[in-house]
């Protein structure tokens, strides 16, 4: 069969350059992956034209180009994120027994990119990649807490606060007060702000200190009672903790 060779050494080289994590030049390449120098001139100066390698004009070394990178972040975007968290968001719902999500924003939207179940038979159910307004109380008040006051502000007088049922808060100054209660406690509130008969909560998760996204268990108010919220929030708080250690760990961002 054939192999296209030269297509097979030029992924080893990606793949080299990739792995190496530092610039590297012509002869190194060479050395290491026993092809002649000219071979991999020839590689490197296709691969730098469609952008998947850059060139160091002073050092005359390689490094990963912005095509890489940018091809990277669609094929992996949350995947990474996803296979760390699930085992952890497993634990929680089997701990409070109420459906857990994993998101994280887009722009004026928060994407879901996981959602665990609740094994009881009334619980919340949502399709994994739907995308909620910003807007929506309890993942609002976690994605917007990282910007300071005054921008998160400009947001809000841009994009509006709707009303979605009776206990929607709708004036900035009351919704800023609710970001600082989030950044206070660690953990952002939803008693039928933003769909009647459902609560939420909701916390962020972090690598390396950096926000990378949002954790919630949603459930209807009759199990979500007010005497189960502060086992729900203390269990979310510990998931939290868990799924950015861990991606800390692996140095894990979006």
């Amino acid at each position: 069969m054939y192999n296209a060779p030269i297509l097979k050494k030029s992924l080893e080289v990606l793949k080299f350059i990739v792995d190496s994590g530092t610039p590297l030049g012509v002869t190194e390449i060479s050395n290491n992956l026993s092809v002649s120098k000219s071979t991999i001139y020839g590689i490197l100066n296709a691969l730098k034209d469609e952008k998947f390698v850059a060139k160091d004009n002073k050092t005359k070394k390689y490094i990963i180009g912005t095509e890489l990178y940018e091809l990277s972040k669609k094929v992996f975007k949350g995947g990474e994120i996803v296979m760390v968290a699930r085992p952890f968001l497993e634990k929680l719902v089997s701990l409070v027994d109420e459906t857990a999500f994993l998101c994280i924003r887009e722009d004026t939207a928060a994407r879901v990119l996981d959602a665990i179940e609740a094994k009881k038979a009334l619980k919340i159910t949502s399709p994994i990649g739907i995308r909620f307004p910003i807007t929506a109380s309890v993942l609002c008040k976690a994605l917007l807490s990282p910007m300071d006051n005054e921008s998160i502000r400009m947001f809000l007088k841009e994009k509006g606060l709707p009303h979605y049922t009776e206990n929607s808060i709708t004036d900035i100054d009351e919704f800023l007060k609710e970001i600082d209660k989030m950044r206070e406690t660690g953990y952002s509130l939803d008693l039928e702000e933003y769909l009647k008969g459902i609560r939420a909560v909701a916390t962020l998760i972090y690598s390396n200190n950096v926000p990378v996204g949002a954790i919630s268990v949603i459930g209807f108010s009759t199990s979500m009672y007010n005497e189960k919220l502060p086992s729900i929030i203390q269990h979310l708080k510990n998931t939290a903790q868990q799924i950015s250690e861990r991606l800390s760990q692996l140095k894990i961002l979006l």
